[in-house]
Parts: C-alpha cells; sequence; structure tokens
C-alpha cells in the first residue's frame, strides 16, 4: 500500500496540477467529492484521474510504476 509520504506527493502533485490548495485537494479526496477538485480538468483527464484515485489497487499501481517514484522523489526534493 502507497505510504503517507507517497499519498502526500501524489496531493501536492494534484494541488499545482489543479491550481487548488493541497488541504482542499486532501479533503475533497477524503471525503470522496473528486467532482469538485476535477472539475477544472479536461474531461478525458478528469475521468482517468478519478477512475484511479477511487480504486486502490489502481492507485497502487500507479504510485509503483518508476514515473511515479521519480516523480515523488524529484517532489520530495
Amino acid at each position: 500500500m502507497a505510504n503517507n509520504e507517497q499519498i502526500n506527493s501524489l496531493i501536492n502533485m494534484l494541488s499545482v496540477r489543479l491550481n487548488a490548495d493541497s488541504s482542499q485537494v486532501r479533503e475533497a479526496l477524503e471525503k470522496g467529492n473528486l467532482d469538485k477538485v476535477l472539475q477544472n480538468m479536461n474531461p478525458a483527464q478528469a475521468e482517468k484521474i478519478g477512475a484511479i484515485l477511487s480504486d486502490p489497487e489502481e492507485s497502487k499501481k500507479v504510485l509503483s510504476t518508476p514515473q511515479a517514484q521519480a516523480l515523488i522523489k524529484k517532489l520530495m526534493g
């Protein structure tokens, strides 16, 4: 399962991409209110991200890819 550091990195990345406060993104994800978070994105991208975030197994797969790991490492400094 993804650890808290990876989840925080993903939330931070989403907040930058969505031009939203990370606490708002976290709250929306915790409440399952993805529509509010994704409303400013391209509809196709929003649908893909929503599907990944709402499925723990899919999230785990995405976070374990070399690309995601590299991005998390870059974001963490």
